[in-house]
Order: structure tokens, then sequence, then C-alpha cells
């Protein structure tokens, strides 16, 4: 039976409706080729629309996983389908993407809906084992707990035994350096305890320059006693993001205090806000710590937002985890990278809130 072809008006306004989508879209035929590709999709892989049409698939986006394309079931998406990550290589580019797959009724033809995409060695990598961090969570939840209740009986027993000492005794200041110890652990727990079950923040419009600024300011003293320059680079007028104050105030002073202890010898902290577009039309506005010291050594630069992973002696590890989890709850991410003339780059992202006043002022630009 022959193919009947679409009226050109038809066809016409089908592309037109997929090019105005801000998600990448993609149409193979029942020989997985190329069948349509709206034009954001296109602009993300780099490719021209005309040159990718008709081609199978497997030349056009190559990757080791067959049949990656093919719905299956998984983690389920937002519109029902299964969400999955792909590894592969599109116009000579390394890349990683999130996407959902389903058939298009009985003819064998697959849509596939790109949700988001990302160069696969860039710091923006944002595909990570959300499922490993979870049950992290939980078990130090469990631990945390257990923890707790013979740690306070131990605290009670060395504050009895220390007030039956005489002063003067020895043995009262040897008790405590334990009650400071025990200080510490209980601040483990506490760390250990917002990592598995943090707050539920209250996102409100807010400002991350004001943030940056309200740290740094209250860093000012710790920061001129580390002999550490600070130089600031924040753009007036960014949009708001939605994002509860605190936590992101949180996420901010964690950078700044990670990047002073980077610099023991001092040197120079940068701190910037602006706002970013990506290739799919979405915005956020950023907020980069950059620190002049040795940089993040290569055998652990895929570690650092592991949870209880640290290179200092005292520290929970837990202070980069917990801000990554509060960026991941608000919509962002938090990256970081080491820069060619030293030192490294943590980048703190949230979507922001665009208005038409803010998009006009841009254009004239």
């Amino acid at each position: 039976m022959p193919r009947v072809e679409a009226p050109d008006t038809e066809r016409e306004l089908f592309e037109h409706v997929l090019d105005a989508l801000d998600t990448g879209l993609l149409v193979l035929d029942q020989d997985r080729r190329v069948a349509a590709i709206n034009d954001t999709l296109a602009r993300g892989w780099g490719v021209d629309r005309e040159d990718v049409m008709g081609r199978p698939v497997a030349e056009v986006f190559d990757s080791e996983a067959e049949r990656w394309y093919l719905p299956e079931r998984g983690t389920r998406g937002e519109q029902g389908r299964a969400t999955r990550e792909v590894r592969g290589t599109v116009a000579e580019r390394e890349v990683l993407m999130r996407y959902s797959s389903s058939g298009l009724g009985d003819s064998g033809a697959v849509l596939i809906r790109i949700e988001d995409l990302v160069d696969a060695d860039s710091e923006e990598e944002v595909f990570r084992n959300t499922e490993r961090l979870i049950s992290l969570g939980e078990l130090s939840a469990r631990v945390a707990h257990e923890i707790r209740n013979p740690l306070t009986g131990v605290r009670t027993t060395v504050q009895f035994v220390a007030s039956k000492l005489r002063a003067g005794d020895s043995r009262r200041d040897d008790l405590q350096d334990v009650l400071k110890e025990l200080d510490r652990i209980e601040q483990i727990i506490t760390d250990l305890l917002l990592f598995a079950r943090p707050q539920a923040g209250r996102p409100v419009p807010t400002d991350l320059r004001e943030i940056a600024e309200k740290v740094l300011d209250n860093l000012a003293r710790r920061l001129e006693d580390a002999s550490i320059e600070v130089e600031r680079d924040l753009d007036e007028g960014l949009p708001e993001v939605t994002v509860d104050p605190d936590m992101a105030q949180q996420v901010v002073l964690n950078l700044v205090i990670n990047a002073i202890q980077a610099m023991p010898e001092g040197g120079t902290l940068k701190v910037g806000a602006g706002l970013r577009r990506t290739r799919y039309k979405k915005a956020y506005v950023d907020v980069v710590v950059v620190d002049s010291g040795s940089g993040i050594p290569e055998e652990v630069k895929e570690k650092i937002f592991d949870p209880f992973f640290t290179t200092r002696s005292m520290g929970t590890g837990l202070g980069l985890s917990i801000s990554l989890q509060i960026a991941r709850e608000h919509g962002g991410n938090l990256t970081a990278r080491n820069l060619a003339q030293g030192g490294a780059a943590f980048r703190f992202s949230l979507p922001a809130l665009l208005t038409p006043e803010i998009e006009e002022g841009r254009e004239e630009k």
C-alpha cells in the first residue's frame, strides 16, 4: 500500500509545533531511521536537520548501548514513560542524555523525548546515581539514631564523674577533653541526619546576589585573618530564583568555607553571580566561587560530592553532598572543575525566574 504523504500545509504546521517546544524530540520510523527531529534537538546535537533526516539513528547518535531508543519499563517519567540515560557521540562530541521513548501506534515508529542533554566530559554533568544517595541517606539515619542513644548515656556518666572530682584535679581536664570529643561526635550525627532527612524548604523568590553578598560580609573577618583577598563580580539586576533563602545561604557558605580551607597560606577568592542560558532555552542564575589553591586532585575529582568523602582530617565530608542535595531539590545543580591557571571553581546554579522586563532588557543589549 503506497504511503500517503501529508499535505504541505499540515507538514509545515507539524514542524512549527515541534520547533516551538523547548524539549528535544526525535521520531524514528520502523527501520530506525530519523523521520523527524525538532529544531531544539538539532541545535542541542549540533547537527543540520536536513543532513540527518532519513539516516539510521545509529549513524547520527553512536552509542555502545544497543537499541537504546526502544521503549522500556523503568523509572516512570512525568508523563508516564520510562526515563533512562544514555551516553553516545554525535557530531564528534560525546554527550550524555536523559530521555524517554514510546511507540507510535502499531506502525513500529518510536517517539523519543530528550529531557536533558549535556557534554559528557563537562563540569555540568548532572546525571548521578540518586538511588545510591537515597540508600546512603536511609542508612545514615539509622546509624545516627543508634549512635545518639548510647552517646547520651556516655555524656551523662562523664559529667557525673567529673562533678565528683575536686577542683584542680588533672583528671577533670581529661574528662573535659572527652566531652569535647563527644560534642564533635554529636555534630557528626547532626550532619548525618541533615543529609539523610533534610529539612523541608520553603522556596520563595530570592535574589542570589544578595545571598552571596551576605555570606561574604559575614565572613569578612575570617577572610582577612586568612590573608585572602576577595574579588566580587556580582551582576546587578539578575532575575530571582525560587529557593529557600536559608538553604541557598548554606550552600554559598559551604562553598566559600571550602575555598578558604583550600588556601591555607592565603590567596584570592573570586565570587561571581550571573545569568546563563543553555541550548534548550533554559536560563539559570549562577553563583561561582573560585579559589587560587592547588585545585582538586584528579584521583578524587569524581568523589568530592560523595557523602562522607573528605580529604581533610576534620569534618564529616557531608558539606558538598548536602549542598548538591539542596541544589537538586530546587531544580538546580552544583558542579566543580579545575582551572587551567590553577585553583578550583564551584558553580551553584538555580533556574531563573525570567520576566518580560528582563527579557526585553537582554534583547536591547
